[in-house]
């Protein structure tokens, strides 16, 4: 009986395996609503929201937008000041970038501390992109004081949100993710074939 029991269970257990994304990293955003219906759809070309969004500042105070990287993979990274993980994670990411000339990477830093309201401002972003030798034009003040940092999005050259993660990620995790996921959207660009992660809703 319980060997009867073991074999109906396995077709059960197939199913839920194969449900997972079965990338190097679990794609995790804990309690944020709505990205279950973005990330890995490949019908959604929204940068999560982002095309509709005005232009945000960068630490130059210029504005920059999504849609001016169209055509590239951007790795965006939100951060916050008073932020210990982030501190760390951003050297880590700093490794990755000169890697990969195909990828924009951008910082968005999200508040100027923990306090309620106390949205990230120009002058913000430009004493991260100080701190830590980066690129001005990649660091970007955002109104998302509330943002649980750090958090990772990759972005396809289309728009499509592919990987979406909250929390600290190593050099080595960073680049795991990336080739993963670029090698799954240019194969599905050039054949059509789809990736195990994709979905079409």
């Amino acid at each position: 009986m319980r060997k009867y029991f073991m074999l109906m269970l396995l077709p059960l257990a197939l199913i839920v395996s194969s449900c997972g994304d079965g990338g190097p990293v679990k794609r995790s955003w804990g309690e944020m609503k709505g990205l279950d219906r973005t990330v890995g759809n490949m019908n959604d070309y929204s940068y999560s929201s982002g095309r509709t969004q005005e232009p945000r500042l960068s630490a130059l105070g210029r504005p920059v937008h999504m849609t001016d990287f169209e055509g590239r993979f951007v790795w965006s990274e939100y951060a916050a000041t008073w932020c210990a993980a982030c501190a760390k994670q951003t050297p880590e990411t700093k490794k990755v970038e000169p890697e990969y000339e195909e990828v924009v990477f951008l910082t968005v830093m999200t508040g100027k501390s923990n306090a309620y309201d106390d949205h990230a401002t120009v002058e913000t972003a430009k004493q991260w992109a100080g701190r830590f030798h980066l690129d001005p034009e990649r660091v970007i003040a955002a109104e998302l004081w509330y943002k649980t940092v750090p958090e990772h999005r990759l972005y396809s050259p289309q728009g499509h949100t592919l990987f979406v993660h909250v929390g600290y990620l190593s050099s080595g995790q960073i680049r795991e993710v990336i080739d993963y996921y670029r090698t799954g959207w240019e194969h599905w660009a050039e054949t059509g074939e789809k990736a195990k992660w994709m979905s079409f809703r």
